[in-house]
């Protein structure tokens, strides 16, 4: 059984613009996910917490108290440092606004049953991210120590809960279709999200046309041991109809210490 853990770092020290690989690329990409997440993580509690009635299992509900309890860190953590690249001068804040707007929309238009099976899909993606990042050890440290420690912590939590939003949805009885159809869903909303947002990041700070911005961004995503290119198969294991996320055995990276 995981279990949740706080994270609260101190956001008034001397910390470094460009903090990962001295990348403004790399550093923004990331940059965009926390400005992103504290909307995705509120929508995935309230998806959750929409069908907790209805799980009968004492395990699974345990299970279900503990990922809200992690979300909810993982909001407070990111606000934190959004505040932070808001005293950059990054507008982090109406960014983020933008973001609760889409999560606003999402829960306005779609069902329950369906929000449920987008935050399934969103989930994989988080956790084989999550997973991406551990496995790469040089990448985590290429990091300054500070930003290091929140994106191993945010990781190895992402990995850890990665199968209960699918055990809730195969409870509920969700349908195959609309969780495969959810996953097409999710990967617009992340690459539109996080992409838009590292574009108005780059832009903000006169290097969104630089060569070297170029350059770093096929490294990170594309190039051998790139995010994409290491996880774009699992991603599609996802549209299997006996797809569970526990076939990606994740065991090894639970020897990350969190903090």
């Amino acid at each position: 059984m995981f279990t949740s853990h706080q994270l609260r770092q101190d956001w008034s020290q001397d910390l470094p613009r460009y903090w990962c690989n001295n990348s403004p690329f790399k550093t923004h990409f990331l940059n965009a996910q926390s400005i992103v997440f504290p909307s995705a993580e509120r929508f995935f509690i309230s998806t959750v917490k929409q069908h907790r009635d209805s799980i009968a299992d004492p395990v699974l509900k345990a299970q279900v108290a503990e990922f809200v309890k992690q979300e909810i860190w993982h909001t407070y953590a990111h606000e934190q440092y959004n505040k932070w690249l808001d005293n950059q001068g990054f507008l982090a804040s109406e960014l983020a606004h933008a973001s609760d707007r889409t999560f606003e929309w999402i829960k306005k238009t779609f069902s329950p049953h369906s929000q449920l099976a987008i935050t399934v899909a969103c989930e994989h993606i988080t956790a084989l991210t999550g997973a991406h990042s551990l496995q790469n050890r040089s990448f985590l440290k290429g990091m300054d120590p500070h930003f290091e420690n929140i994106w191993r912590w945010h990781s190895i939590e992402e990995v850890e809960h990665k199968s209960v939003t699918m055990d809730v949805y195969q409870t509920i009885h969700g349908k195959t279709i609309r969780r495969q159809l959810a996953l097409i869903f999710a990967i617009m909303l992340y690459v539109w999200s996080v992409g838009n947002t590292t574009v108005q990041l780059l832009h903000a700070d006169k290097q969104l046309w630089k060569l070297q911005t170029a350059i770093d961004a096929w490294q990170m995503l594309f190039a051998p041991r790139g995010i994409i290119r290491e996880t774009w198969i699992k991603v599609l294991h996802f549209f299997r109809k006996d797809f569970h996320p526990a076939d990606h055995d994740d065991t090894r990276l639970m020897n990350f210490r969190k903090t």
